[in-house]
């Protein structure tokens, strides 16, 4: 019988470049923090702040932001952003998580329905440099997410369909910004949406449900004295009422209809492969599975059986994991087995398959016979000791005579190291 060093050169011996294809160590995409805005009905002060005030904002807007319930709550599910007219003039709401959450590279999105804004009204799911308050604007650098309600697309018809993403800082003194803007084929105060930020040390993008609105290269070849982009940033979340980016700088040129809701079904902060989080909230981050815990696993009590094992990421970007088994069966013969699952916090559930008439040496993908081969859950407390737990399938059972597996400790015995990256699609 084979013991595990020999084993081990066996895993080697695998073509896994070829079966691995595809996989990146990059960005697994997992929740590491989120608003369900599910309990209560006021916000959480650990995260959330309210910036209060008719000062115009630097912008001429005509609304007075509060932080009574009328025009920032919480219920059923959404944080309730309404604008209001009054006999004084106009109120709304504006809530930022300025040095409580802040981040720095992530991917960060919000499900939003709109307000329908016409005419007069400019929601907004943005991010300012955590430094703000000392440095001031653009010296912090802003990241628009979205904002609707643009002159432009009042002119045009298209104020619940215009949707606007922009980056602004400072160069030489000077502000300076870079936008696009993206009509949708519907009206966003219809439903929900998904506005999407993808921001990484080199390129910033963002979404509509997954449509690309716009992007910039932030790496200093492309983008001049863009250290504002890699710096921490807080998030905002507003809807203004008139102002410059309207074009309707008096009250009676505001027509839309009031009370106007815009309501947040979530926030949420999503790693990217280079996520940082920071701020006084001192947000516990879940353990992330990454391809430092790739490589083959054993126990060191049982020569019989080990493992190969590759975290990563799939081609459509979604997190995988794939497995490898190789063992024995009751007569001594080695065979393995072969899965995947999906990585979830400090553990994956990976589903077998028995393939049966594969020959090494040759291979006939006619030849091969897949068959249910049970399933394990694999929890690592570090990048170097986890357990495996099995529940074999009938075939297995009453082919190879397996037997349930509780909690059997395994270490890691070397790491395999993934493909190398493919260097001309940088180009």
């Amino acid at each position: 019988m084979l013991g595990f060093s020999e084993m081990a050169g066996l895993f080697r011996a695998l073509p896994l470049a070829c079966i691995l294809a595809g996989i990146s160590s990059q960005a697994f995409g997992r929740v590491i923090w989120s608003e369900e805005f599910d309990s209560g009905t006021v916000l959480d002060s650990a995260v959330w702040s309210y910036d209060l005030g008719a000062s115009g904002w630097g912008n001429a807007e005509l609304q007075e932001y509060t932080d009574r319930p009328e025009n920032v709550r919480i219920e059923d599910g959404n944080l309730v952003i309404t604008a209001l007219r009054t006999a004084e003039g106009f109120t709304s709401a504006r809530v930022r998580t300025e040095h409580k959450l802040t981040f720095k590279y992530a991917t960060i999105e919000a499900r939003i329905k709109m307000a329908d804004l016409e005419d007069g009204l400019w929601p907004a799911f943005w991010t300012l440099g955590n430094n703000f308050s000392e440095v001031g604007w653009p010296h912090c650098g802003e990241l628009d997410i979205v904002e609707m309600g643009n002159s432009s697309a009042i002119t045009r018809g298209l104020i619940n369909r215009w949707v606007g993403s922009t980056a602004h800082w400072e160069q030489n003194e000077n502000h300076v910004y870079y936008g696009r803007t993206l009509v949708a084929n519907t009206d966003l105060n219809d439903d929900y949406h998904i506005f999407k930020m993808n921001w990484t040390p080199t390129l910033v993008t963002t979404y509509l449900d997954d449509q690309e609105i716009w992007a910039i290269d932030i790496t200093p070849g492309s983008c001049t004295d863009c250290s504002e982009f890699h710096q921490p940033h807080f998030m905002i979340l507003n809807m203004a009422v008139g102002g410059n980016y309207t074009g309707l700088l008096q009250p009676n040129e505001i027509t839309a209809e009031m009370p106007a809701q815009m309501l947040v079904d979530y926030v949420r902060i999503s790693d990217n492969g280079f996520t940082e989080l920071g701020g006084t909230l001192n947000p516990e981050v879940p353990p992330v599975i990454g391809q430092e815990y790739s490589g083959s696993w054993y126990n060191a009590e049982q020569s019989g059986h080990g493992f190969s094992m590759e975290f990563g990421e799939a081609e459509d970007g979604s997190p995988l994991a794939i497995v490898y088994w190789y063992t024995y069966d009751t007569s001594g013969k080695p065979i393995f087995l072969v899965g995947n699952g999906v990585p979830d916090d400090n553990q994956v559930t990976i589903t077998f398959e028995s393939p049966v008439g594969m020959q090494f040496g040759v291979f006939d993908k006619d030849s091969v016979i897949r068959h249910d081969g049970g399933t394990a859950q694999i929890e690592f407390s570090d990048a170097d000791n986890a357990t495996f737990s099995y529940t074999p399938s009938e075939f297995t059972a009453t082919t190879w005579g397996h037997t349930a597996i509780d909690a059997l400790p395994l270490q890691k015995l070397f790491e395999i190291p993934l493909p190398p990256a493919d260097t001309d699609s940088a180009e």
